[in-house]
């Protein structure tokens, strides 16, 4: 286009030149030779007058071209020198900030949560000063009231050709430093994929929902008999369109309610498998399709760790098995699990189950221990409730009278030790052989991304504290959530 303006550019100027000359009437004085040889010259000087002016356009426009964006509907120009493709476009949004090269073959996810959490211990009975001494006198001393930063988890995610999906997550929550989750996806197909590194391993409904997403401040007592990671590979899939889904792991085993070490403490190592199953899923029956039930269970011919067993907002240890204990033999989990979405409601329900062979000196014994859970939670402002959280329907904004999303909830839950667990393995008089518990929670979402909560939970025990029980424990919670 530019050649085509400079050539009309040119042909004007010469036209204007020729115009000029014949302007006006010649005269026969004007026809003698000398006379034209003046005019052939003058017209030679002009011609190349504006051939210098044209050449000096030229060099600008290209000039102008190499720094002047293109339009919408402009065509692409050449670059005038060596010139790096674009890096990718950019994106943000539910998932994140995120990258894509221009072939999407390649895409990276920047996500992250922040939790700082508010643990208020309101004590027990008529006089909340005497509940720390009582617990101090049963050996395990309370937790401090105070704010924490529960988690701080920055999130690298991304796909590479297609079907490898990457996702790393560490954490530094806690005055702790960890890796959370770092495991590769292999997704060739919808009905049987591979994982491999460190995971959740598939057992609870609830211990499987991500941190940001959970409807109270802390998983129940249930999440006391899952382990929270394990390192290892994992099949899953879905099908008829996800109304089946199912997952299968092998990994390297760990206590109940603990991170596994990136490295095998033995060679037994564990087998879980789980199924889930929502049969109207794709019915088209909106009051069924989010009926689910399930079943998940593991086998390990060997696990040593220990667990130790903590409240569920308070975070307080209740219970813990003597110095000389060890774990050996076989260990079994089995988790029955439940659940149901109706429009703003949700309900929820499961069941935890772990055997295990306990040894303190010639004593051995096959030590069983249950808890279970139920919850149920209402959006009060209408929106869906999911067991991926709730996504308002009109953000907090004041100055438009928009006030986000709110949520009620309320849970009852309970762990039990096997009563052969004391005297020979614990000591009642320091370790709780029950907990009981009820939580209240109000959830605020402000928008997709920022979250405030407060939490109310209560919990008896069942000995724990000399020849009595220990301390009923009262907290008041509070979290500030953002996630994206």
């Amino acid at each position: 286009m530019k050649a085509i303006k400079i050539n009309i550019l040119i042909f004007a100027g010469i036209s204007a030149a020729l115009l000029c000359a014949q302007a006006r009437p010649l005269r026969a004085e004007e026809y003698s030779v000398p006379a034209i040889s003046v005019s052939t010259r003058t017209l030679g000087q002009r011609v190349d007058l504006l051939e210098s002016q044209v050449e000096s356009m030229r060099r600008e426009l290209q000039l102008v071209g190499a720094h002047e964006p293109a339009g919408a509907f402009s065509r692409p120009r050449m670059a005038i020198g060596p010139e790096n493709p674009p890096a990718g476009e950019s994106f943000a949004g539910l998932s994140g900030f995120s990258l894509r090269s221009p072939d999407g073959n390649f895409k990276i996810q920047f996500q992250g949560i922040i939790q700082t959490d508010g643990r208020f211990y309101t004590g027990s009975g008529s006089n909340p000063a005497a509940y720390a001494p009582a617990v101090n006198a049963s050996g395990q001393a309370p937790v401090t009231s105070g704010f924490f930063l529960r988690r701080a988890r920055p999130v690298l995610a991304g796909n590479v050709s297609g079907f490898y999906d990457f996702f790393f997550q560490p954490d530094f929550g806690l005055n702790t430093v960890g890796i959370d989750d770092s495991f590769l996806d292999v997704r060739p197909w919808s009905f049987a994929n591979l994982r491999i590194g460190k995971f959740k391993p598939p057992l609870g409904l609830e211990r499987l929902r991500a941190a940001s997403d959970l409807t109270f401040m802390e998983r129940g007592l249930t999440a006391d008999l899952m382990p929270s990671r394990d390192t290892g590979v994992e099949f899953f899939g879905g099908l008829l369109g996800d109304a089946f889904t199912y997952q299968a792991s092998f990994t390297n085993g760990t206590a109940d309610a603990a991170h596994a070490i990136d490295s095998p403490s033995g060679n037994a190592k564990e087998l879980v498998a789980r199924t889930f199953f929502q049969p109207l899923k794709n019915s088209g029956r909106r009051k069924l399709e989010n009926l689910g039930f399930g079943f998940a269970g593991s086998y390990a011919a060997s696990n040593p760790g220990v667990p130790v067993f903590r409240t569920a907002i308070g975070q307080e240890q209740f219970m813990s098995y003597r110095n000389t204990v060890a774990f050996s033999g076989e260990q079994i989990h089995l988790v029955p699990q439940a659940s149901y979405y109706l429009g703003p409601v949700a309900v929820y329900a499961e069941y935890a189950q772990t055997s295990q062979v306990a040894q303190a000196g010639n004593a051995r014994a096959r030590l069983t221990n249950r808890a279970w859970q139920s919850a149920a939670s209402w959006v009060l402002t209408g929106e869906d409730a999911s067991y991926e959280g709730v996504i308002p329907k009109k953000v907090f904004d004041p100055r438009a009278g928009t006030w986000g999303a709110w949520e009620v909830a309320a849970r009852l839950h309970q762990l039990q030790l096997d009563p052969k667990t004391f005297p020979t393995f614990a000591d009642s008089s320091v370790s709780a052989s029950r907990a009981t518990a009820y939580t209240l929670a109000l959830n605020w979402y402000l928008n997709n991304f920022v979250r405030l909560a407060v939490d109310y939970e209560q919990t008896w025990f069942a000995g724990g504290n000399g020849t009595g029980n220990r301390p009923i424990e009262r907290i008041i919670g509070m979290r500030s959530q953002l996630a994206f």
